[in-house]
């Protein structure tokens, strides 16, 4: 019975452990939509909480990365020169051991282009369904990303290695938000790849793009140390970004890399 028990306080302080790192953004501190925005995507608490698992409503279901989640209820749109700041209650914290050297992860609704034929007798796809590695819902254009320890004083991450906010990778709705995926993954590992091949590629992960905090400069392009940052700004400084969430990075030490 003592070692029941025992066991049973170890799993309740795993529990513990993994929640106090499983994390959202849950506060907007400011949204501008900028131009060209989609209309009627400007409610900025839709990037709060959990991304999306599921699109509801009677034409929804599963996200995965052929069906990113496209209601205004999910995501909020920024245009060209429109920014969305939002606050984490706990803090995001740089964590040399987190897989990749990733720290927090931002959803958009980028998907692959499914490559199969579509039958118009079953309405399906003729196949499993597959793709070349294109992309839609993708901003094309550039974005700058900062963050902020205080959320007064804001560090942008070094634009040459920190990648456009709503590109790569599309969100698998099964994965774990909290485990980044491989950042060298270019559309092109993808070709000819489906849902469950390209969950594989995933590894775990719900996909979205990934950034280190340790990317972090200071307005000369100096490097900033930060143990950590409870603000993140997104700004789009070209094209259009739709945001579905934001999430800290934590990943269990036996799978850290």
């Amino acid at each position: 019975m003592k070692k029941v028990r025992l066991s049973l306080l170890a799993l309740a302080s795993l529990f513990v452990v993994l929640n106090a790192h499983a994390q959202f953004a849950d506060a907007v501190v400011s949204f501008n939509p900028g131009a060209g925005f989609s209309p009627g995507f400007t409610n900025a608490n839709s990037a709060l909480g959990e991304p999306s698992r599921v699109t509801p409503g009677a034409f929804g279901g599963p996200v995965d990365v052929f069906d990113p989640p496209y209601l205004s209820s999910q995501l909020v749109s920024i245009g060209a020169g429109g920014s969305l700041t939002v606050q984490f209650s706990k803090p995001v914290i740089n964590h040399p051991n987190n897989r990749f050297g990733i720290d927090f992860i931002v959803f958009g609704n980028s998907g692959f282009i499914i490559t199969n034929e579509f039958s118009f007798e079953t309405f399906d796809w003729i196949g499993t369904p597959a793709t070349d590695g294109s992309l839609f819902g993708v901003n094309a254009g550039r974005t700058r990303v900062s963050v902020s320890q205080d959320g007064v004083a804001f560090y942008t991450l070094n634009p040459a290695l920190a990648p456009t906010v709503d590109g790569p990778l599309p969100t698998d709705g099964a994965g774990d938000f909290h485990t980044p995926a491989d950042p060298t993954l270019t559309p092109t590992d993808f070709a000819g790849l489906t849902a469950s091949q390209i969950r594989a590629l995933y590894f775990g992960s719900a996909g979205g793009t990934g950034y280190d905090i340790s990317w972090a400069q200071d307005a000369s392009g100096n490097s900033v140390k930060l143990g950590a940052i409870s603000f993140v700004r997104v700004e789009v400084l070209s094209g259009k970004s739709e945001v579905d969430g934001f999430a800290s990075v934590f990943v269990p030490p036996g799978l850290n890399k």
